[in-house]
C-alpha cells in the first residue's frame, strides 16, 4: 500500500513539474503583454478579460473538482499575472 502512495506522489511531482513550467511560460506571455500595455497606457487589469478567462476555464473542466475550485485557483493565477504586469508598466530604472 505505501508502495502504491509512493508512486502515485512521484507521478504528482512530476505533474507539479510540469505544471509550474507551463505557470511560467504563461507568466511570460502575460510579461509581453504587460509591456505592450504600458506602451498603450492600458491599464493592467481587465474585469472583462477575467469573466473571459473564468469562462474559457470552467468550458474546459472535466473534474474531478467544481467549477468554484478552480475558479478559485484561476482567480490566483489571473492575480499573480496582473501583479507581473503591473511590475512591467513601471519605469525601470
Amino acid at each position: 500500500m505505501s508502495s502504491d502512495i509512493a508512486k502515485l506522489r512521484t507521478k504528482i511531482d512530476v505533474l507539479d513539474r510540469r505544471i509550474v513550467g507551463l505557470l511560467n511560460r504563461r507568466l511570460g506571455t502575460v510579461a509581453r503583454i504587460g509591456e505592450l500595455k504600458a506602451k498603450l497606457g492600458l491599464k493592467s487589469y481587465s474585469k472583462s478579460r477575467t469573466r473571459e478567462i473564468l469562462r474559457n476555464v470552467a468550458a474546459a473542466n472535466r473534474g474531478p473538482h467544481s467549477k468554484r475550485q478552480l475558479e478559485r485557483i484561476w482567480r490566483a493565477v489571473v492575480a499573480a499575472s496582473v501583479e507581473l504586469q503591473d511590475r512591467h508598466a513601471r519605469p525601470r530604472r
